[in-house]
C-alpha cells in the first residue's frame, strides 16, 4: 500500500516540528524545502488523533535513506499516483478542496519554471 511520510506529533511538538521529525526519520535528511503548504489536517470523531497533511516543495529529486517502515519509493507525476493508496491519502488526493490547492500550485511551479 502506498502512502507519504507521516505520523502523529511527540509530547508538545508543533506540526511543524512534527514534520521535520518525520521526515528525517523515514527518508533519512530533510530535503532543502522550498516552501511548505498546509493541506488538510484530519480529527479523529473522538479529538483524540490530529493527522496533519502538508505539501513541501523542493527544487530537486534525491534518493531517500528509508527506515523500516517503508519498502520503496517513488517519484510520480500529478494524477499518476501508484495504486494501491492507503485510503487516507486517497481521500486526501481526491478531496476536491485539495485539488484546487495541490492545482494552483503546480501552476505557480510552471510559470516560475518559464
Amino acid at each position: 500500500m502506498w502512502g507519504i511520510v507521516g505520523g502523529t506529533n511527540e509530547g508538545i511538538e508543533t506540526p511543524w516540528e512534527g514534520l521535520q521529525r518525520e521526515i528525517q526519520e523515514e527518508i533519512g535528511e530533510i530535503p532543502k524545502i522550498i516552501k511548505t503548504i498546509p493541506l488538510e489536517t484530519f480529527i479523529s470523531s473522538d479529538e483524540r488523533f490530529r493527522f496533519h497533511t502538508y505539501l513541501c516543495v523542493i527544487k530537486d529529486e534525491f534518493i531517500p535513506k528509508l527506515n523500516h517502515e517503508h519498502d520503496g519509493y517513488a517519484w510520480v507525476g500529478y494524477e499518476n499516483w501508484p495504486k494501491p493508496l492507503h485510503h487516507g491519502l486517497r481521500n486526501t488526493l481526491h478531496s476536491k478542496i485539495n485539488r484546487v490547492k495541490l492545482e494552483t500550485v503546480f501552476d505557480i511551479l510552471d510559470l516560475l519554471d518559464k
